[in-house]
């Protein structure tokens, strides 16, 4: 089961938990009592107690606000956050092409690089999904990159090349310190960094307040939403919800 933590304005000191359906996710959320002027030692020890309720409800993942900022408590009662990582990197491929879409160039003229220390299941799978469909497919990824793009060129005949430094159309970057390109997906780490574009789902909204990418990521860890559920809203799209 998923945890949700949120500050809310209210009366009364102790957290208030509820369970609740999630887009067909059960979570037991957690409501803290916060007031206006409330001093940040009093603050904390609320949040810490909310913290335990979780943790004593068998609770170890938990969503928050994405500008939540008592990390530090919550980890030490044991609880961590949803890490977007591998649902990011799964969706590489759909990312590169709602990119282009945004850029008006065509997939057949356009210009993807895949840049990892290795080849990962999720880099191979975004070169094999994008290898048909694009101009010029280039990997950097060490010695297995080269083994791929040979792999790439015996398999669909396709021109597996490096386009010239920085002049990649979209670069799909699975660890840190990836060359210049047109639009850059970062698609690693703790905080995966995806340009500005916003994962929505195509028949629903999401509901307010959550972090987006942790919320969509345990979504689709635990089957409730499909990979062609996901859209890519380009950047400055205002949201509703």
């Amino acid at each position: 089961m998923i945890g949700v933590l949120e500050l809310t304005e209210g009366r009364g000191r102790k957290p208030r938990a509820e369970r609740r359906w999630l887009l067909g996710l059960c979570s037991l959320w957690v409501e803290v009592p916060v007031k206006a002027g409330m001093g940040e030692r009093r603050l904390r020890k609320r949040v810490e107690r909310g913290a335990a309720l979780l943790f004593r409800s068998g609770v170890r993942r938990v969503l928050t606000a994405a500008d939540f900022p008592y990390w530090e408590e919550l980890r030490r009662a044991g609880l961590r956050p949803v890490e977007p990582e591998t649902f990011c990197q799964a969706l590489a491929a759909p990312l590169a092409l709602a990119a282009l879409a945004w850029q008006e160039c065509r997939p057949e003229r356009a210009s993807v690089l895949l840049y990892g220390q290795r080849v990962s299941h999720a880099l191979f799978w975004a070169a094999e999904q994008l290898c048909p469909r694009v101009r010029d497919l280039a990997v950097d990824a060490g010695a297995e990159g080269e083994e791929l793009a040979g792999w790439l060129r015996a398999e669909f005949g396709a021109a597996v090349r490096p386009p010239e430094v920085g002049q990649a159309d979209v670069v799909l970057a699975f660890g840190p310190e990836a060359p210049a390109g047109r639009t850059v997906f970062h698609l690693y780490g703790h905080r995966p960094d995806l340009a500005g574009f916003l994962p929505a789902l195509a028949h629903c909204g999401l509901p307010a307040g959550l972090d987006r990418l942790p919320l969509l990521a345990v979504l689709w860890e635990e089957g409730k939403i499909k990979g062609e559920e996901l859209q890519f809203l380009p950047p400055n799209t205002k949201l509703l919800t």
